[in-house]
Parts: structure tokens; sequence; C-alpha cells
């Protein structure tokens, strides 16, 4: 029988939570001519990259995407 989101185990809320907080889930999309890259995070995770971004000075901010489109 399958299971169900509802019935999910500890141990699988924790191997997803430390692949969402490490580098996230990365995977891609395509469609007719285009191509887009993807990375699934957590939103602290998401905050706590951004904010590092953010307070570097050798770094130029120019916004956050979770995407990017390449052809």
């Amino acid at each position: 029988m399958p299971s169900s989101p509802a019935s999910t185990t500890s141990a699988e809320d924790s191997r997803l939570r430390t692949a969402l907080e490490s580098s996230g889930v990365k995977f891609h999309i395509r469609t007719g001519n285009g191509k887009w890259a993807c990375t699934l995070l957590d939103r602290a995770t998401h905050e706590r990259q951004k904010s590092l971004r953010t307070s570097s000075s050798s770094v130029s901010t120019t916004g956050s995407t979770s995407s990017t489109e390449s052809r």
C-alpha cells in the first residue's frame, strides 16, 4: 500500500529537512525552447544565505531569484 503524505516518519522528515538546509533540492524544467535550473530551499536557509550575500562587501546585490533561465 502506498504511503500517504500524512504517514511520513520522523526519519523521513529529518532527511528532507537536512537536504533543504544543506544544499537544497536542485532540478531542471525544460519547455519548448526554454530551460530553467531551480533550487528549492526552506525559508530559513534562504534568509540566511541572503543575509550572507548582502553583508559581504565584495558581492554586488541585484536581487534574489530562485531560478535561472538559459537558452
